[in-house]
């Protein structure tokens, strides 16, 4: 059997207000899985993707990222296991260069500086970026923001990545990079987006989420083939 990298279990989620973002979901991806997270604006899937790493705390249920359950105690191992990229690459790039930017997680890691440039150089290679080490991260296109936002993860070397709508906003040069990047990236993946051509051609697996449930969980190509069920949440076959 394949060993498991995410486990969810009944989590719920209510913001401050009221509304509930997040209604008894269970969810299990295996190592090196790559998953899609797709559904309607306000389904629930940037509040689940964002309990992945702690930043929010589940108000029921357990998070469970390999061995490991998320609780106050784990987090900061939680954290170095889970990478999360945000749809806005802007929310994850604030220092005064490129480097600066990807050296921030290995820093806060506390790594040696030796290691620390070598993590750096790798994850902007791997991202294609090597060029990039002292540009202005701000001055960048929204693709290369991307981009080098992928390698501030990647330079924490984690065992899942985990990303918010990571086409949107991108010309098709661009977003044919990002695609040909993510597939080339080992990790435990799970990808929120409503970019279902992206899905179809990169994500084998797809969880449609509407109104803070999973609704449906299966094949790629087998959930993209049910137009009936993709118009009743809002999505259409790509």
């Amino acid at each position: 059997m394949r060993e498991t990298a995410v486990e969810i279990s009944n989590l719920s989620f209510a913001y401050p207000d009221g509304h509930v973002a997040l209604a008894g979901v269970s969810l299990k991806l295996c190592r090196g899985e790559k998953v899609a997270l797709v559904g309607p604006n306000g389904a629930g899937k940037s509040t689940l993707l964002i309990h992945l790493n702690g930043i929010l705390t589940q108000q029921q249920g357990q998070i469970r990222i390999g061995d490991l359950v998320l609780d106050a105690k784990t987090l900061k191992r939680v954290r170095a296991r889970v990478g999360l990229v945000f749809q806005s690459p802007d929310d994850q790039l604030f220092s005064p260069s490129v480097f600066d930017d990807v050296a921030f997680g290995p820093i806060y890691q506390g790594l040696p500086p030796d290691l620390v440039h070598s993590r750096v150089s790798e994850a902007l290679r791997m991202v294609g970026m090597s060029d990039y080490a002292g540009r202005v991260s701000h001055h960048l296109s929204v693709g290369e923001k991307k981009r080098i936002a992928i390698a501030t993860v990647l330079a924490m070397q984690p065992e899942i990545l985990v990303l918010d709508e990571p086409s949107a906003g991108l010309d098709p040069r661009a977003r044919r990079t990002l695609i040909e990047l993510l597939r080339a990236l080992p990790q435990t993946m799970i990808v929120a987006t409503h970019d279902l051509a992206l899905v179809k051609e990169l994500l084998p697996r797809t969880v449609i989420m509407d109104h803070g449930q999973i609704v449906a969980d299966g094949k790629t190509e087998e959930i993209l083939a049910e137009e009936a069920l993709l118009a009743a949440h809002g999505l259409e076959k790509p």
